[in-house]
């Protein structure tokens, strides 16, 4: 079936918030598996995993993995793209999860779709007016608004938030926002599917991930992790659920509609996930937490609004 045909016009729109569910899942998990094999042995994990369950679904499904069938500017964009994303971006990301819980780490993910504004502009041909700006205001001004508060562990001691976990939520977005522009370039030069796309990503972000494991002489050490039953389980659903399903599902969105307006719908992950670590980690959310993520989202949704 045609995904552009008249019953599909919300493909894209579906597959963005289908990506910020499975984030929203995903970011509980790896910060069970962050906190017990740390942020960077997670995603040496995860990686791997993923693009073999992504390798046998495209031969599954097209019954070849079609290295031939795209250009090799193409091909090096889209290794870029996962290397950024995926690599640097996503370690920043597990790290902040680590350091701040899932609900802040989230949150600061919010700011992804300004920054994909602004390099869409150059490079996707996407202007900013007014209300563009006024978005980015109010997104900046609600996550602003919420890491600004003092937290609480469970115990009902006070957590405050350091500016270096900070600055890893924003690398993690910084990652998202740079990974999903190449990505949609490269998409929309060659033509090629998204789960293709997103194959070729993962090949590279292993490659790279693990040949700087290697040379660190970490192979052995992160191996052995596995041997745990809790550590296996958790990479493995994590890895379904982030870079399987969630990325895959990202890629299916930006090939349908604009990348600001994908990156806003998955953008309401700081949404879905408040309840979740509410009953997960008996968090307090405050009345001032909610309204900022509430905040920072419908900034968000301003900035693309039509």
């Amino acid at each position: 079936m045609d995904p552009n045909a008249e019953g599909f016009r919300w493909w894209g729109e579906l597959a963005a918030l289908g990506t910020a569910t499975s984030w929203s899942f995903a970011s509980m998990v790896f910060t069970l598996g962050g906190r017990r094999i740390g942020a960077f042995n997670l995603n040496k994990l995860r990686i791997p995993l993923a693009m073999v369950l992504l390798g046998v679904t495209l031969l599954l499904t097209r019954n070849h993995l079609g290295w031939n069938e795209i250009a090799a500017i193409d091909y090096g964009w889209l290794a870029l793209s996962g290397v950024i994303g995926l690599v640097l971006g996503d370690s920043s990301y597990f790290a902040s999860l680590v350091a701040i819980g899932p609900r802040r780490a989230t949150l600061l993910m919010s700011t992804a779709p300004v920054m994909t504004a602004l390099l869409g502009w150059p490079l996707l041909g996407e202007s900013l007016g007014w209300i563009a700006w006024l978005g980015i205001f109010i997104t900046l001004g609600g996550v602003a608004w919420v890491t600004a508060e003092r937290d609480f562990h469970a115990n009902g001691e006070r957590r405050p938030v350091h500016a270096p976990a900070v600055f890893l939520g924003l690398g993690g977005a910084a990652g998202q926002a740079v990974g999903l522009v190449i990505a949609k370039h490269a998409i929309t030069h060659s033509n090629i599917l998204p789960l293709k796309a997103t194959f070729i990503r993962m090949v590279s972000a292993a490659t790279a991930i693990w040949a700087y494991a290697l040379l660190r002489g970490q192979g052995r050490s992160t191996l052995a992790l596995l041997r745990d039953q809790t550590n296996s389980l958790v990479i493995a659903t994590g890895a379904i659920l982030g870079p399987f399903l969630g990325v895959w599902m990202s890629l299916i969105s930006v090939r349908h509609i604009e990348a600001g307006v994908a990156a806003t719908i998955m953008a309401t992950v700081p949404i879905i996930i408040l309840p979740m670590v509410i009953f997960a980690y008996k968090e307090k959310v405050s009345p001032r937490a909610v309204f900022g993520a509430i905040l920072a989202v419908g900034g968000v949704a301003l900035l693309f609004w039509r």
